[in-house]
């Protein structure tokens, strides 16, 4: 399929591990579509979009931010919204730079939604997970990340095109495969806080699953608000009487900078504290 009636299709680039691929369950009843949202398939083609977007790992597919990003987007633009999903379970922030396969097939689909009639309008990011059990992978992550994001924008060949971070599940994510998590989670910070035409989403409040690694359906759905919320505000399509509305839900204080009477990582309400198998990072 080719751009809707001819217009140009409005692109943003999914990129990450599994959170943002999406584990979250699917719904037992096909949601309704809105021709509005297209993703690019497996074939290389625009699709109507629907759960799961990803197909990274089929047998693991679910609900991830991205449709609900791109339904709080698409009432703002002037022509449909594409997404190209990119993001691969369980990966490393290597793998996301510019010598690396992931890297490549997120630069290869933007290519190609560009002959389809799209234009990049964002990145938006989940990644960490898998840097996050290792000293010195974290004490690393802050400039991978920086590099990896500078080399995409560069091979996107959109230097100042956004890009919006999320915080990681500090909520719920513990054990040894997630020692260092809070260096990662605050390298993210710095980044989203400090690099131009970048910015960040919280992670507050949000839940897992049940595996204390992946997003269950209604926080990714949640999660995905927030990374539209930011591209708007980003953009310049949030007025007062907007933020006034819906802002403070949208753009929760920081899970990696909680008040200083709150601990740094609380059990999510509704899940016990025992003692849990590693996760596996997929």
């Amino acid at each position: 399929m080719a751009a809707p009636c001819g217009r140009p299709v409005h692109m943003f680039l999914l990129a990450g591990q599994s959170n943002m691929s999406g584990r979250g369950e699917l719904p037992d009843v096909p949601e309704e579509k809105d021709e509005r949202l297209l993703v690019l398939g497996s074939d290389g083609t625009w699709k109507t979009a629907q759960h799961p977007l990803h197909y990274d790992k089929p047998e693991k597919a679910g609900v991830g931010p991205g449709l609900a990003f791109a339904r709080g987007v698409v009432d703002f633009l002037p022509a449909p919204v594409g997404l190209l999903p990119c993001a691969f379970g369980g990966s490393e922030i290597r793998r996301w730079l510019a010598d690396g396969d992931l890297f490549k097939a997120a630069v290869a689909k933007v290519e190609r939604g560009r002959a389809l009639g799209g234009v990049l309008r964002g990145i938006i990011w989940h990644q960490g997970e898998s840097n996050s059990s290792s000293q010195e992978d974290a004490s690393q992550y802050a400039q991978r990340l920086r590099e990896a994001l500078r080399q995409l924008r560069l091979a996107c060949g959109c230097a100042d095109i956004p890009i919006i971070l999320g915080e990681l599940g500090l909520e719920f994510l513990a054990g040894d495969s997630f020692a260092f998590v809070e260096v990662v989670n605050e390298a993210i910070i710095e980044i989203g806080d400090g690099e131009p035409n970048t910015s960040l989403v919280s992670s507050a409040g949000l839940r897992h699953k049940g595996d204390r690694l992946h997003f269950c359906s209604s926080s990714a759905d949640e999660l995905g608000r927030r990374y539209a919320w930011r591209w708007l505000e980003m953009t310049g399509h949030v007025n007062l009487s907007l933020r006034t509305l819906v802002g403070s839900t949208l753009d929760p204080r920081l899970a990696g900078r909680p008040d200083a009477s709150s601990p740094q990582l609380q059990v999510v309400q509704g899940y016990g504290t025992q003692k849990l198998e590693a996760p596996v990072l997929d």
